[in-house]
């Protein structure tokens, strides 16, 4: 699975779902509704491929022009927090990705 192509091809998509937030700002309610399927799809996408994830929040456009995927991840067994993923590092090539032994597992690590 190319999960830089597949999220690429949600937020081509789903242009709504990149928001430039400020601080703890989210997407609208009606935002996130008009775009419920979508959200659900990009969540199996995260969840698939990075560990310890909970939810997606906004795809997030950054000064340099790249765009990073916000999320909340799981830092410890007592706390989730907010995680900025550039969205580079789904690229198949990237060194974030950790493999299992047998390579049939693929995930980033965030921690």
């Amino acid at each position: 699975m190319n999960y830089f192509e597949a999220l690429s091809g949600m937020l081509e998509r789903h242009p709504d779902l990149l928001f430039n937030n400020d601080g703890y700002e989210r997407l609208s309610p009606k935002i996130v509704e008009a775009n419920k399927s979508a959200i659900e799809e990009i969540e199996k996408l995260l969840r698939e491929s990075v560990v310890d994830f909970v939810s997606f929040q906004n795809f997030k456009p950054r000064k340099d022009g790249s765009i990073t995927v916000r999320c909340q991840t799981r830092w410890a067994p007592w706390f989730t927090g907010v995680t900025y993923i550039p969205l580079d590092n789904f690229k198949p090539e990237s060194k974030t990705w950790r493999a299992s032994e047998d390579e049939t597992d693929t995930t980033i690590y965030c921690g």
